[in-house]
């Protein structure tokens, strides 16, 4: 009899099951070991060496050798060490272990459901796949960047994160702090923004050598009761 089990598409003689044994967090140390079928796994946001355990159980009375499995069509903002691992020998009744490392960007889409599709193959072809569904978190803090590059000419990209929906206003001023520019007045969703001065000034000028400041504040969209961010750092325009 064939078997299956949550989002699996099987044809074989084989009797393969694969479960989802945990997802090892590395940012916060954290170990969560369960096979709910449909639930979305909290991924930190920004985390490194994070670890996906598959199951892959061979309940049949054949032994399965040089198992598959791979994960394809990722996002790129999702960076595995391995996309795919063999397991050399499953006996019937048995069950082989396969792990992936992977780390997150920090340009990743924050809470926003994403499906992986890890996909078993055996060596003669035959094939079961697994959905796994994650959502990046929030950063925890706010955070403004170095401008990159710095000293600049013409341009420089100014990055920022929000562990908030908010509203940002990104302005440029002079050495005297007079306005040169504004580079955003409007509402960004929680995670990482990038942004990009091209050097010009309110008045449709490019802006002289010297010094300028950039100032971030931020409005939580939710609470406008909410205390004010805000931060200023120091750039270089250098023709």
């Amino acid at each position: 009899m064939i078997e299956k089990k949550e989002n699996m598409k099987m044809r074989s003689i084989f009797t393969l099951i694969v479960f989802l044994t945990g997802i090892i967090f590395a940012q916060p140390a954290k170990v969560v070991s369960t096979n709910t079928a449909g639930q979305v796994w909290q991924i930190p946001f920004a985390s490194a060496d994070n670890t996906i355990s598959l199951s892959v159980q061979n309940s049949s009375s054949i032994e399965a050798n040089n198992v598959s499995v791979a994960f394809n069509n990722l996002p790129t903002w999702l960076n595995f060490k391995a996309k795919s691992t063999i397991i050399k020998n499953i006996s019937a009744n048995s069950s082989g272990d396969a792990e992936f490392t992977f780390s997150v960007d920090k340009k990743a889409p924050v809470g926003k459901d994403t499906t992986l599709t890890a996909t078993i193959t055996t060596a003669d072809g035959q094939f079961w796949t697994k959905e796994i569904k994650i959502s990046i978190g929030a950063p925890k803090d706010y955070k403004l960047y170095n401008n990159f590059p710095n000293p600049f000419n013409p341009s420089t990209k100014i990055a920022f994160e929000l562990p908030k929906a908010s509203h940002v206003k990104l302005i440029i001023y002079d050495i005297v702090g007079r306005e040169v520019a504004k580079i955003a007045d409007a509402d960004y969703p929680a995670g990482y923004t990038e942004l990009t001065w091209n050097g010009i000034n309110k008045n449709g000028n490019i802006v002289a050598s010297g010094v300028y400041f950039y100032r971030i504040s931020t409005e939580h969209l939710n609470d406008p009761t909410t205390r004010e961010w805000s931060k200023v750092m120091k750039m270089v325009m250098l023709k």
